[in-house]
This record gives C-alpha cells, structure tokens and sequence, in this order.
C-alpha cells in the first residue's frame, strides 16, 4: 500500500532523515510528549526514574566472508 501511495518511488535514508530532522521535528517532539503523559496519566509509566543507555556493540556481519 505505502509504495502504490509513493508512486513506487523509494526515498534515500537521508532524504528520510532530512524530512523527519527539518520538517517533523516539533510534532514530534509534541506527540513523544502526549504519549508520555497519556502513559503516565493511566499509570502505565512512572516518571521518577530513567535511565539511558548509550552501549555500542561492534557488528560481526560479514567478518568472515
């Protein structure tokens, strides 16, 4: 359905990226925060503790080959 929609064109990644960076940018930062609230909101979430985790794992795809 999304490539009869798009006319079978396929968008580079950072065509992708370039829209979503530039144009996308506060609506989605304003729907992160409904969905954070609304979680919160129904108890499903709690706010007093985050953490963020910035490991980096070396791929093996193709070490061999």
């Amino acid at each position: 359905m999304f490539m009869w929609l798009a006319a079978r064109q396929r968008p580079d990644f950072r065509t992708i990226n370039r829209f979503r960076s530039e144009r996308m940018k506060d609506v989605l930062e304003t729907v992160f925060t409904a969905v954070l609230q609304f979680l919160k909101e129904e108890n499903f979430i709690k706010l007093e503790h985050y953490f963020l985790d910035g490991t980096k794992i070396e791929a093996n795809a193709n070490r061999y080959t």
